[in-house]
């Protein structure tokens, strides 16, 4: 095995970790915010809301910074600081004694969650060009999975061990993370030299020929995948599922769709190396408006179930694809914060997303899908008409 081919798996093998080690608490965080003195279901839900987005939003705000900071001081350095980060407050989570030292904990996880943009530049800082989208793609279905994962083993964990416990496994997972890419992760550019690469701003970003338009699909791409939680237990009651039986249904069509997803993010990574990355988003998007419109209308679990699944065939792939159209578009020793810039668009579509799903129950309980398949067909539609102004 070649030491890209090693790099690339190392970081598939960290993200997943990393990652299902943050979803290991978000299924028992209310649990634990009451432990920890908050009373009323009101509050214990808007405490619990902050906390879990505290950290995406500021990581997506930090996330060209930690981008900046790879390129100038070597990769593989700064992931070796984030990962530390994550063990250390993990196990501090772990001992807090109110809400306000969570929050604390919460807020410093934000800041150092740059191993995102990190890890698709690590896997793809090495190998050869062709080899990009393949290796995108298994860091976003690494992602995806470990959303799918995550939450069930960190519920089953919270409930042998309880919450405190829980907190300390994800910071050992974090710590196996550290102890990977410390002995494995072949770095051969060191900190020192890298601090002679040149930068790259936001605004010389926007000048390279696609890029302002691929910020804006990253950004409603993500905005669609996170945009259906808040209202699917909403919506299956709607289709006959009991009360009871919602937390289970719910679970296992985001389980379902994860894995969907993740099949496409894989194969769309790797058909992108004989097929040219726009033409596969554009279809990408198409298929994922005709496969969303359905799940507004259908009656009954089984075929809805049907449509999330294809949903996630056709349309979880368009990050990997976006990543590996701007990973193939911008300069080698810049493409670390290029990589954090697109990591913060992707960011803040999810961060707001939830919300306005939310206000658009107020309209139309099914009003959320109308609404994305309007935005998978204008997001084609933008696509291909740059393609076409492009070629004249």
């Amino acid at each position: 095995m070649q030491s890209w081919q090693r790099n690339q798996y190392v970081m598939v093998a960290t993200v997943f970790v990393v990652f299902a080690g943050f979803a290991f608490v978000l299924p028992f965080l209310p649990l634990y915010v009451r432990e920890l003195g908050v009373v009323g279901d009101e509050r214990v839900a808007l405490w619990s809301g902050f906390l879990i987005g505290i950290g995406p939003l500021l990581a997506g705000l930090l996330a060209p910074a930690w981008g900046r900071l790879a390129d100038r001081h070597g990769q593989k350095t700064m992931a070796l600081v984030a990962l530390g980060a994550y063990v250390l407050l993990l196990a501090l989570s772990a001992v807090v004694r109110d809400v306000y030292e969570l929050l604390a904990t919460r807020v410093a996880l934000g800041l150092f969650g740059g191993i995102g943009p990190l890890g698709l530049a690590m896997a793809t800082s090495q190998g050869p060009r062709e080899q990009t989208g393949k290796a995108v793609g298994l860091i976003e279905a690494a992602k995806i999975l470990s959303a799918a994962v995550g939450p069930f083993a960190g519920g089953a964990l919270a409930s042998a061990v309880g919450s405190r416990r829980t907190f300390l496994a994800a910071a050992v997972a974090c710590g196996a993370a550290f102890a990977l890419v410390a002995m494995l992760y072949d770095d051969p550019r060191p900190g020192a030299a890298a601090a002679l690469k040149p930068t790259l701003a936001l605004g010389g970003l926007l000048r390279l020929p696609e890029m302002g338009a691929l910020l804006v699909v990253l950004f409603f791409v993500n905005f669609i995948g996170r945009s259906y939680t808040p209202i699917l237990p909403l919506h299956l009651q709607l289709l006959g599922i009991a009360p009871a039986r919602l937390a289970l249904f719910t679970g296992l069509l985001i389980s379902v769709y994860s894995v969907a997803a993740a099949a496409s993010a894989m194969t769309l990574g790797r058909v992108c190396r004989d097929r040219p990355p726009h033409g596969l988003l554009v279809a990408s998007l198409v298929g994922g408006a005709l496969t969303v419109l359905p799940m507004a209308v259908v009656p009954r679990f089984a075929p809805f179930l049907f449509c999330a699944t294809l949903l996630g065939l056709a349309s979880g792939g368009a990050l990997t694809l976006c990543y590996t159209i701007g990973g193939l578009s911008v300069p080698q020793e810049c493409r670390t914060t290029a990589f954090g810039y697109f990591s913060a668009a992707a960011l803040f579509g999810g961060a707001v997303s939830p919300s306005v799903a939310g206000l658009l129950v107020h309209w139309d309980l099914r009003g959320i899908y109308y609404v994305n398949a309007a935005l998978f067909l204008a997001l084609a539609a933008m696509l291909a008409a740059q393609r076409r102004s492009a070629r004249r």
